[in-house]
Parts: structure tokens; sequence; C-alpha cells
């Protein structure tokens, strides 16, 4: 029988050192287009440009939180903008942690704050995070139909096979969205996690409008990593726009569903790299190492700019969430009690994002 803690080192090495092989090999990528090259193209860098990439990124940062006070609506509840910006983007704080579902766990406690009760927030936290996966997925199918423009691939992916692929996952993705079909999966899944069942009351119009809310985001995130683009490398044609949007959105679904990093670090790079071969193969391999390394970096930042909004514009729910979180752990066996306080300590300080807001609003 495997130890515990050995299993428990093998898991925090593939999560520090999958990430920095998967950065050394973009270095590398990087060092064969020749350093030289790359900071004399650095000079020519078209800085506006990525000041507007960076401004789209920061929109799509503001969507999410837009589109799940959307899905709470139609669950039946009503919660303030303003609120609900500040719990999205101050539970994003939390997202660094392996396992990609803390920041969900945190809004769950949070919108309690609120008055709405932790199965509907439970509820709304499944259908957004399946309605953005799906719309990523449904993003990357629709942008097949534009890989031969970009001359992708050669032979393999001209002609007819492209838009049968597309238009198979795409007609795949529409029956999966379904109440009865995505009940039916989303319960199968909680059986082999062991977790009660849940029921999605919404109807099938307002899963697809959701959805279609989601596609939207994409294509301004699609467009900011374009014109990333385009500020690193001007010869990018126009055809490499919606090829571009694709990518990104099926970058971020894959980065997401790989739990072992926190937000998919590395993976979600090495997608874009990979993706980028394919579909792109005329974007010289040093380029396509920065822009998928800057991607990150520069929705990062978007990222925490947001957040230090969100911190400036609201307070302190600390103690309330402390409670909580103390409450928990009299009902925790002694072995996971360890486990529980490191992850409560990184959930204080973004805690300080929403407790005023509440008593503003």
């Amino acid at each position: 029988m495997q130890h515990p803690s050995l299993k428990k080192i093998g898991k925090r090495t593939l999560q520090i050192g999958l990430p920095v092989a998967i950065a050394a090999f973009f270095l590398y990528k990087v060092h064969d287009y020749n350093w030289q090259i790359l900071t004399a193209d650095a000079s020519h860098w078209n800085y506006w440009l990525l000041a507007v990439s960076f401004l789209g990124f920061i929109l799509q940062e503001l969507s999410f939180g837009l589109i799940w006070q959307s899905v709470l609506k139609r669950l039946g509840y009503r919660l303030a903008l303003r609120p609900c910006l500040r719990i999205y983007l101050a539970s994003e704080f939390v997202r660094y942690i392996p396992g990609n579902v803390w920041h969900v766990l945190t809004r769950v406690v949070w919108t309690g704050k609120y008055g709405v009760p932790r199965p509907i927030a439970f509820a709304s936290m499944t259908i957004e995070l399946i309605t953005k996966l799906a719309a990523g997925a449904l993003v990357f199918a629709l942008s097949l139909l534009f890989w031969g423009s970009a001359h992708a691939l050669g032979s393999l992916f001209q002609g007819s096979l492209v838009l049968v692929l597309g238009g198979i996952t795409f007609i795949a993705l529409l029956v999966m969205l379904h109440p009865r079909v995505l009940n039916g999966l989303l319960n199968l899944a909680l059986r082999l996690l062991k977790r009660e069942p849940i029921v999605l009351s919404l109807r099938y119009s307002d899963i697809l409008l959701v959805t279609i809310a989601w596609c939207a985001s994409w294509f301004v995130a699609g467009c900011a990593f374009y014109v990333m683009l385009l500020a690193l490398w001007p010869a990018t044609p126009l055809a490499a726009l919606p090829v571009c949007i694709g990518i990104y959105a099926i970058a971020w679904d894959f980065g997401f569903i790989t739990f072992i990093t926190p937000s998919g670090l590395g993976f979600r790079e090495l997608a874009i790299g990979a993706l980028f071969t394919l579909a792109l193969a005329s974007v010289p391999g040093g380029i396509v190492a920065v822009i998928a390394l800057l991607s990150r970096v520069v929705s990062t930042f978007a990222e925490l700019l947001c957040v230090g909004i969100a911190y400036l514009s609201g307070g302190s729910q600390l103690r309330a969430v402390q409670q909580e979180q103390a409450s928990k752990q009299n009902a925790i066996p002694e072995d996971q009690v360890k486990q529980v306080e490191n992850k409560a300590s990184a959930t204080d300080v973004s805690a300080k994002l929403v407790e005023k807001g509440a008593a503003s609003d």
C-alpha cells in the first residue's frame, strides 16, 4: 500500500515540476528563435495595441460577474451588480490554489451573506462552469471552419473534413447542454465522486442564452489575444482572428480541466503552443512561445487589477468567513484539520474584499 506522505510528495512534485518543465520548454523554443532577433523585435512591438489587448482582458473579467448574476436571476435570486462583481472578483484570489474548485466554494459561502441559499449558490456555480466550458468548446468548434483560410495543417484539414469535424462537435455540444442530458451527465459525475445528486431547474432556452453570453465573453478575450499577437507580429493576417479566438477559448478549457496545477498553470500555455503549431504554422516559434507566456501574464494582471478595484470598493467579511470555517473544522476529522487551515489562510486574504460592500449595499 502506498504511503500517504509519498503520494502527497508526488502530487506536489507534479504541481510544481510540470509548470517549470513547460516554462523551460517555452524558453528553449525562444532560445531557438534567437534572443537577439527577439530583442530586436521587442523594440518594434506596438505597445498601444498591447494596451488595447489589456483592456480586452479586463472587459472579459468584468463579464464573468455579469454572466453569473444572470444565472442567479434565472434561478430566482436577484443580486445587485456591485456585490455580485465584488464577490466574483474577490473569490478569484483563491483560484490559484491547486484544485480549481476553491473559488467556487468561497463564492458559495459569501453569497449566503446576501441571503442566497447554498443549494442555489452551488447550482449557479455548476451552471456557470458547465456553460463556460461548453461555450469555449463551441467557439473552438466554430473556429475550425476558418482553419483552412489561415493555411492550417495542409491537406489533412483542408476541404470538407474540417467542416464535418466542426459541425459534429457543435451539434454534440448543443445536445449535451439540454437539461435532461446535462442533468444525467452531471449526476453521473457526482455519483462517481460520491456526492449527492442535484437537479438543474433551468429551461433549455435559459441554458442556451447563458452559453451565448459566454461565447460573447470568449469573443472579447479572443480578440484581445489576437490584438496581442498583432502587437508582437505585425504580419499577422486578419484570417487568423477567428482562429486565435478559438485557440484561446479551448486552451482555457484545457487548463481548467487539468486539476494538477493552480489555474491550469502551464497547461493552457502548452495548448496554445500546440494549436499555433497546427493552425498558424507561419507564426515564428519564438513569437508563439512569447505570446503563450505573455497572454498568461497580461490576463493575470487584468485579473489582479479587477480584484484590486473590488478590494478598494469593498471591505472585510473576514470574521464571518472565519466563524464559518471554524464551525466546519469542528466537524472535520483531525487528519483533515491542518489541510483546511492551510486553505483558509489563503481565503482570509481575499475575504477582505466583501463585507464593507455588503454593509454599504
